[in-house]
């Protein structure tokens, strides 16, 4: 009995002052990129829903206040749409030639990432708790699906073609599957375009340094939620990328080309993941 007595003792004090906690939560994302745009055309990125879920885990070191830490899966992505001015590569054997004209794009672009954000915790009331933190996130998984309409001529180039991307894998030249998509003239040779374009299809192999997107992410996190019971809540989050996401030595401007070289520009743009999560939560 003295020794049950003495156990029980320990158990209490190692739960009151080691309190922690376990949970999962998922829920739906609403991001984009954000950075410089061209100008002189209609460029803009727009809102993408994606998914998460996960594990978290919870330690209590004062009153109201624990440091939480999580592992999750999250789609993390953007809307993009361009209309304007531009320039099409055109793979003509083991070269390109720039055709300018005018392109129409439309793009889903959405990235997996492994995230982990750290936050610290604040239980305002019984049923309100708000946090703040950090977040890392390694890329997985970066997609790409949308069209792009290319016209310098209705009566000599213009044509449609979908754009399949997978950005850490295809390579220069590729292509998404061996369908033939629009036959063009140039320079009097006529050329069948690839129905799918992989991401690095306007790509020679001496322009590939690296992927698009790079594979790290940081940033800043913070939201509040609801708990709807004891362990069974609701929470918003928002998050603020500080890293610059797209590789500048692969990412290049649409609307112009060099005027000496007449090749693409690189545009050395800063683009940021930015958004919203929604989730269910339960700790226990």
């Amino acid at each position: 009995m003295n020794k049950i007595f003495v156990l029980s003792c320990f158990l209490m004090t190692f739960q009151v002052g080691f309190s922690q906690s376990f949970g999962i939560r998922a829920g739906l994302n609403y991001t984009k990129f954000s950075g410089p745009l061209e100008t002189g055309v209609n460029e803009e990125f727009k809102l993408a829903n994606g998914f998460h879920f996960g594990v978290n885990y919870a330690y209590n070191f004062a009153d109201r206040l624990a440091i939480r830490g999580e592992f999750l899966y999250s789609q993390v992505g953007s809307k993009y749409n361009y209309d304007g001015d531009s320039f099409y590569k055109i793979p003509l054997g083991n070269a390109f030639i720039y055709e300018k004209g005018k392109s129409t794009i439309e793009m889903k672009i959405s990235n997996a990432y492994l995230t982990i954000p750290v936050t610290l915790q604040w239980q305002a009331t019984n049923k309100i708790e708000v946090s703040a933190g950090v977040y890392a996130s390694y890329l997985i998984g970066p997609r790409g699906n949308g069209t792009i309409y290319f016209e310098k001529n209705k009566d000599s180039l213009f044509f449609k073609q979908s754009l399949v991307h997978n950005y850490s894998k295809d390579e220069a030249g590729g292509i998404a599957n061996s369908a033939q998509g629009a036959s063009v003239w140039v320079d009097g040779i006529k050329v069948t375009l690839a129905r799918d374009a992989g991401a690095y299809y306007n790509y020679a192999s001496t322009e590939m340094d690296g992927k698009l997107y790079n594979r790290w992410d940081f940033g800043l996190t913070g939201g509040i939620s609801y708990f709807i019971n004891k362990g069974f809540y609701f929470g918003l989050k928002y998050d603020f990328g500080l890293m610059d996401i797209t590789n500048n030595k692969m990412d290049y401007l649409r609307k112009e080309t060099d005027k000496t070289t007449g090749k693409g520009i690189l545009s050395n743009h800063f683009d940021r993941n930015v958004g919203f999560q929604a989730s269910f939560g339960f700790r226990f």
